[in-house]
């Protein structure tokens, strides 16, 4: 029998991507299009990466960018950051309606190496400089809070998203281990991780399976989401980690393009292709 349609909950994530680092990303192992959030009737979009509003307007069902009024940079590098201007344009209508708001850090706004250009800047309602632990309204009742991250000399945050009477949810970024991570993200329900490698790499400013598996062995999300996942994690199997990585109080899920989470439920699910070729989404376990 076929199942019912998917359509969105009112308050979840989509995987426009869940590739990351250079390699995966120049070979497209894995789609590198960031995580689209619609929370307390707030839409948004982090890390917007390369192909992120093809993701957004080729969507089953469909994602509006138009209706978009958030997207965030964690930092500026490639695998994160190319399709922000695009994305820009796509959210004021082409730059005939002075809306949304643009959150990103300082160097990647300003400085030698700007991603978010000039004129672009002019065109959206707000452009707001992340600094740590300095909460942003970003409408609708929401807020995003900044956490500074450590990632090889620019300026990168994760992020932690509140709004009264939903489920406190926070994005580790890429970073290396930082000791006030456990404490800064104890209140989510939810997590996703950039977990790059398997194995620690001391020299390099990401994390491995080893390290987000200690981080959540003082951490205790309810539910935890590996992504950003470089080519040797992906080839190597995320599953596998996912569940050396689960504790008694967090299910750790590999995530997978298009996965989409329900913020309320917590319930994971996975784009699939059924009989009749028709798209649906089924629920997923681990």
């Amino acid at each position: 029998m076929m199942n019912e349609p998917f359509s969105y909950p009112n308050n979840f994530l989509r995987f426009l991507g869940t590739g990351g680092a250079r390699f995966a990303m120049l070979r497209q192992m894995r789609k590198t299009g960031g995580i689209w959030f619609t929370y307390g009737g707030l839409n948004g979009v982090v890390d917007p990466g390369p192909g992120s509003l093809y993701h957004m307007c080729s969507a089953t069902p469909p994602l509006d960018p138009h209706e978009l009024r958030a997207i965030m940079l964690t930092h500026r590098h490639l695998d994160h950051s190319t399709d922000i201007n695009v994305t820009a344009e796509a959210m004021t209508g082409g730059g005939f309606e002075k809306q949304g708001m643009v959150v990103l850090p300082e160097d990647s706004a300003v400085g030698s190496g700007p991603v978010l250009l000039k004129y672009m800047a002019q065109k959206v309602g707000a452009v707001v400089i992340a600094e740590d632990g300095r909460r942003i309204d970003l409408g609708m009742g929401v807020t995003a809070e900044p956490v500074i991250h450590i990632h090889h000399g620019v300026d990168c945050f994760g992020y932690i998203f509140r709004k009264n009477g939903l489920r406190t949810w926070g994005m580790i970024s890429d970073t290396r281990p930082l000791k006030h991570l456990a404490e800064r993200y104890s209140e989510c329900s939810l997590i996703t991780l950039n977990v790059t490698f398997p194995n620690k790499k001391p020299r390099l400013d990401h994390m491995s399976a080893e390290d987000a598996g200690e981080l959540l062995q003082k951490l205790h999300p309810e539910v935890a989401l590996i992504t950003h996942m470089g080519v040797i994690m992906i080839e190597a199997g995320p599953e596998k980690f996912a569940k050396i990585m689960s504790t008694p109080q967090t299910r750790a899920i590999a995530a997978r393009d298009d996965m989409t989470i329900d913020l309320d439920t917590l319930k994971a699910y996975s784009k699939v292709d059924i009989e009749c070729r028709e798209s649906s989404f089924l629920p997923i376990d681990g």
